[in-house]
């Protein structure tokens, strides 16, 4: 760029738009830095990527085994036994996926959503409350400019308009200013509505994530939720080592288990036995008795969707199964004499697996328990698949060797990595089968089992309070829209006064123009206008005539045009003049 020299004046030349002012030192970057990043983080924009990135965090919570939950797992994953192999769980442990929701960079993103949402929405409260106390519709210096525009003559005097006007308005719940003649040269009634509805809508909207998010996280933090398998007649004790499985929150400890005691005293379920229709419960419940720790005896009855809530905690009943009781003996001595807690598979048989280490060698039995398997014409057990214990039969598969029970295992699975094959037979309820080594098996009697969940959650109110602001938001957020009405009333000479009314919609037009069609009438009819057809419209009078009355209405369009006939909007405007 060439210089070019003057010889003005420095008054006499015009102001050189400078570009931003560059930091001086390390400490005026630092400053500058910071006033940047706070910017970014204050959009809304902003909010809503971090809200993105948490929830790819959380999805990769759902996939990858979380240390806090099922220690075990991850240490297979990290040595490589189990998982996508070392490699892959490095990188993982490098990001905290084996503990996402206390890893650091969870909690730092949580941090920062937070500090962005409250930034975001203090301002506009702060906005929208001073708009909802001291707002005032603005004045139209342009009345006739406005999208919808009607005018009509008033017997009345103009003060008398702007006060019946106001009072109409202010029956529809419109927001009021009225201005004396001084303010624009006459005077006029401006009037709101829907900046109050809309906006605070579209907070309640903003806010409820926020609640929602303070819930979401609180109950991930204080929250406990545990199940266990109870067999009928037994019971278990509100303690984290009698649970099968447990999520606690961080901030859930040993302490605040209650010690309540459980006993299932009765698990009743049953069929529909239709051909059709077979397997569908019409029966699932549970009878339990609960001692609690003051020593207060409770007997309730659980079903699937009316748990039974004890200090605080819910117990909802989700699983059931058989349990049948099995006795193993080898060379005349009891090995084992247990109940197992077997599991429906696919092709409706139960599941178990019993490990009987007293025997030398140890002896392991995988058993699959058939409920209805009647026998046929030549004895040949008939395998039906259905789930009613009428004819139930019990197949094991005898397993020598070393157990390994020095491994983490599913107590309903057998791990035959280090057994042997003996023998395969069954049993019926109440028989006993000799193996080939000459080892017993009985099956004197069946029972069930119900799965039981417990769980806190002290943030439901929150989630709920959450749930119900943002419908409670969400409804006027879309449905409500700011629109303003304008009315200007000029005494005219003859007597009485010229009326013109105006409006503007900021959202939904096509839902205001109704509404103004509405308005105009209501307000013709509360200043005692003269009625649109005219006061002597007998069926004999000509169509001319018509036209000529003071209160007659022609349409025309913004840009103008025919005033004798209606003409279509091009802009989406309509005007209407008399």
């Amino acid at each position: 760029m060439s210089r070019i020299d003057t010889t003005a004046p420095p008054e006499a030349n015009p102001t050189v738009r400078r570009g931003p002012r560059r930091p001086q030192g390390p400490w005026e970057f630092v400053v500058d830095a910071v006033k940047m990043a706070w910017r970014w983080l204050t959009r809304m924009k902003t909010a809503l990527i971090i809200l993105a990135v948490l929830g790819v965090q959380t999805l990769l919570a759902t996939v990858v085994p979380q240390e806090p939950n099922v220690p075990a797992t991850v240490a297979d994953w990290r040595s490589g036994v189990a998982g996508p192999g070392t490699a892959v769980s490095q990188v993982i442990d490098v990001f905290g996926g084996y503990d996402v929701y206390g890893s650091p960079l969870f909690l730092a993103l949580l941090l920062l959503l937070f500090t962005s949402l409250t930034a975001c929405l203090v301002p506009r409260i702060r906005a929208f409350w001073r708009s909802a106390r001291h707002g005032r519709p603005p004045l139209s210096r342009n009345i006739t400019r406005q999208e919808h525009v009607a005018t009509f003559a008033s017997p009345l005097a103009a003060d008398e308009v702007h006060a019946r006007t106001r009072t109409l308005l202010a029956r529809r719940r419109h927001r009021l200013r009225s201005a004396d003649a001084d303010d624009l040269g006459d005077g006029q009634v401006a009037a709101e509505k829907g900046i109050v509805s809309r906006e605070g809508g579209s907070l309640l909207f903003h806010l409820s994530f926020y609640v929602l998010l303070v819930g979401i996280v609180l109950g991930q933090l204080t929250g406990f939720l545990g199940q266990v398998g109870v067999v009928e007649g037994s019971g278990f004790t509100d303690t984290s080592q009698a649970y099968w499985s447990t999520q606690p929150g961080r901030w859930w400890g040993y302490d605040d288990h209650t010690d309540f005691q459980l006993e299932l005293d009765e698990f009743r379920v049953d069929w529909v036995r239709d051909v059709r229709f077979g397997g569908t419960p019409s029966l699932f419940e549970a009878d339990v008795t609960v001692t609690e720790a003051d020593g207060d005896v409770r007997t309730d009855t659980i079903s699937p969707n009316v748990p039974m809530v004890v200090d605080g905690q819910k117990i909802h009943l989700l699983d059931w199964g058989y349990a049948p009781r099995i006795v193993v003996s080898d060379g005349g001595r009891v090995v084992w004499d247990g109940t197992t807690t077997a599991r429906v598979t696919d092709d409706g048989s139960f599941r178990t697996a019993v490990k009987a280490p007293g025997a030398d060698p140890d002896v392991g039995l995988a058993v699959a328990l058939y409920p209805w398997a009647p026998p046929g014409e030549d004895g040949t057990p008939q395998i039906t698949g259905a789930p009613w214990a009428d004819d139930p039969l019990l197949v094991v598969a005898a397993y020598r060797g070393d157990l390994r029970l020095d491994q983490v295992q599913d107590v309903n699975r057998l791990d035959t990595t280090g057994l042997d094959l003996v023998d395969t037979a069954f049993v019926r309820l109440g028989g006993e089968v000799e193996l080939a080594d000459g080892t017993t098996v009985a099956f004197p009697e069946l029972s069930r089992w119900a799965g039981l969940q417990v769980s806190r959650r002290p943030t439901v109110g929150l989630l709920l309070a959450g749930a119900a602001l943002l419908l409670a938001g969400l409804v006027p957020a879309l449905y409500a829209y700011r629109r303003r009405v304008w009315v200007r009333a000029v005494d005219d000479p003859a007597g009485g006064s010229m009326v013109t009314v105006a409006g503007r919609a900021f959202q939904r037009p096509d839902a205001f123009t109704g509404e103004f069609e509405d308005l105009v009438p209501l307000l013709r009819q509360e200043l005692d206008a003269v009625p649109e057809d005219g006061p002597d419209d007998h069926e004999d009078a000509a169509p001319d005539d018509r036209g000529t009355d003071d209160a007659a209405v022609a349409v025309t369009s913004p840009k103008g045009g025919d005033a004798s006939a209606p003409t279509t909007p091009t802009s989406g405007e309509e005007k209407v003049t008399t």
